[in-house]
């Protein structure tokens, strides 16, 4: 092997290893924000969260000399941010009903939800991995929402695993718009992800108002605590990370990698929050985590 292709090898493993920290930091979110709905309310804690992190990576941005006000101008960024905060809202407000290990599992279905969009408006290739992908997929989500219990569709968890997989579908939309935008603007990465994070604050900021109260002097020190540690631990920082590192690997490994998430999501419910899983919704997880490798990889 030669010093070119050792350094090559040692700088993906590097990548790959940023990726498995940003992703778990990426699935503690949705435990961070079960923990963090105790002391605030769904509509406050997603304005509070992506305000702060919104502010910090623009900061960032003006500080480098890498941000353009000329990209606030531009309506689809504020498309984009509309269907983030409407994404965010559905959530947080799912989180008070279902558990953070099945939202975790049913947000990130979204990604064979990309697969089928990114088949209709940019003519990719759909095959017989990725249309085995989908059906998985679907099994697995409907074995982990019921438990294997069809009486439980008419409970109240029922109702949450909807809004968050309504979200998943949303942010589905979005990932595949914000890909459109990116391949007809020259915006980096990086600075359109800043101002749609901001566009999202805004969008955020009326629903909080209305139906959260936004009474900042009302949110307790671990209310704050909360919406520090999710805006800068489970959102700058990793999404810092996973910019770095996707420099070294391709968009498919980082995309496989990115199911760790789903893993530290469901093991952290369980030490942290106490959630309990039958067989039954194991195996779903299983079978998501597989329909996702196979639409990854195909």
């Amino acid at each position: 092997m030669t010093i070119h292709a050792r350094t090559v090898s040692g700088s993906t493993n590097s990548a790959i290893v940023i990726l498995i920290i940003s992703s778990i930091l990426w699935g503690s979110s949705f435990v961070s924000i079960k923990i963090g709905l105790e002391y605030i309310n769904p509509y406050d804690f997603a304005f509070l969260r992506l305000a702060v992190a919104s502010a910090i990576m623009v900061s960032a941005l003006v500080i480098w000399g890498r941000m353009r006000l000329s990209i606030l101008k531009e309506g689809s960024v504020w498309i984009l941010g509309l269907l983030n905060g409407f994404a965010f809202s559905l959530q947080y407000l799912g989180l008070l009903y279902t558990t953070a290990g099945k939202t975790a599992l049913l947000v990130n279905l979204n990604v064979i939800i990309v697969a089928l969009l990114s088949w209709r408006m940019f003519g990719e290739n759909i095959g017989s991995r990725k249309i085995l992908g989908v059906a998985l997929g679907v099994i697995g989500a409907a074995m982990i929402a019921t438990n294997g219990d069809l009486s439980t569709l008419m409970q109240g968890e029922i109702f949450g695993d909807t809004l968050v997989f309504s979200a998943g579908i949303v942010w589905a939309f979005f990932i595949v718009l914000h890909k459109r935008v990116l391949l007809r603007s020259e915006r980096s990465v990086i600075e359109l992800s800043a101002v749609v994070m901001l566009i999202t604050a805004i969008a955020l900021l009326p629903i909080a108002t209305i139906f959260g109260g936004l009474n900042l002097e009302s949110v307790s020190l671990a209310g704050w605590s909360w919406v520090a540690f999710t805006a800068i631990v489970c959102t700058v920082l990793p999404y810092a990370l996973w910019i770095f590192a996707l420099k070294a690997v391709t968009a498919t490994v980082a995309s496989v990698v990115a199911m760790v998430e789903v893993a530290s999501a469901l093991i952290l419910s369980v030490i942290l929050l106490r959630e309990v899983y039958n067989a039954v919704a194991v195996v779903g997880a299983i079978v998501i985590l597989v329909s996702i490798t196979v639409v990854a990889r195909s």
